[in-house]
């Protein structure tokens, strides 16, 4: 028989791994909004522009508690620059765009876009993935790849896609052992530039061919492939950049 001071301890450590993920799950119905905007910006300033973002971004963390990142296109929209952040409701974003110095002025910007999505929290949940509750994890060197989605209309679209992506997402998941890739985030579009019905996946790879070797060891994932083949049915539309982000 276990001594008593070590029952108390063990139920103890139990309580608080039990309250903590408790906690964790809180949080997770409270992540309210996510929104990506998107700066179009003229070539010849756009290195000025990125070293700008990079000096700016303390402040802007600062500023904005929901603010993830920027990033730049390494391969797709290449004057474009993306910003990541995320809301509890529009009430917070009502403020947080009130905000004085969050954003500056620059000659090179020639338009500005946004578009606001829900985090498919369930869907990740069920895979064992937090979403963007546990951050991006952005250091030198590392890419991430902006997956999209435009399907069909209709009200039952989306959460097809979520049913058929959940069945084969696990079996990527297990095939891939080259440990350099993992899921970020799952969106689906609410508000903005974004169609109706638009599907993000936002992947981080180690490196840019990681991201490749990824791809090829997913291929071993035969649910994974099915789950792609009717995707493709739903599916009016598909793109895929690789972003760096900007430090």
């Amino acid at each position: 028989m276990l001594p008593l001071s070590h029952c108390t301890t063990h139920n103890q450590m139990l309580l608080r791994r039990t309250t903590a993920a408790a906690m964790r799950r809180t949080q997770r119905r409270h992540l309210g909004y996510v929104e990506l905007e998107r700066d179009v910006v003229a070539p010849q300033h756009l290195a000025e522009y990125r070293a700008m973002l990079a000096a700016h971004a303390p402040t802007r963390h600062k500023l904005d508690k929901g603010y993830l990142g920027s990033f730049g296109v390494d391969v797709g929209r290449a004057s474009s620059v993306y910003h990541l952040s995320v809301f509890e409701d529009y009430d917070q974003r009502d403020a947080r765009e009130a905000t004085e110095g969050l954003r500056f002025f620059h000659q090179g910007v020639q338009s500005l876009e946004s578009s606001v999505f829900k985090e498919a929290s369930a869907t990740l949940n069920e895979a064992g993935l937090p979403g963007l509750q546990d951050g991006l994890d952005a250091v030198q060197g590392c890419a991430f790849e902006l997956r999209t989605y435009e399907l069909q209309l209709g009200y039952d679209t989306v959460p097809n896609f979520l049913e058929i992506y959940s069945g084969g997402l696990k079996d990527k998941m297990e095939h891939d052992d080259s440990g350099e890739s993992r899921l970020i985030s799952l969106l689906h579009s609410e508000a903005g530039v974004a169609p109706l019905n638009t599907v993000i996946e936002l992947w981080r790879h180690e490196s840019a061919q990681g991201a490749q070797r990824s791809r090829l060891a997913s291929r071993k994932a035969t649910s994974w492939r099915r789950a792609v083949n009717h995707i493709a049915e739903l599916s009016t539309r598909f793109e895929t950049q690789l972003l760096r982000p900007i430090l």
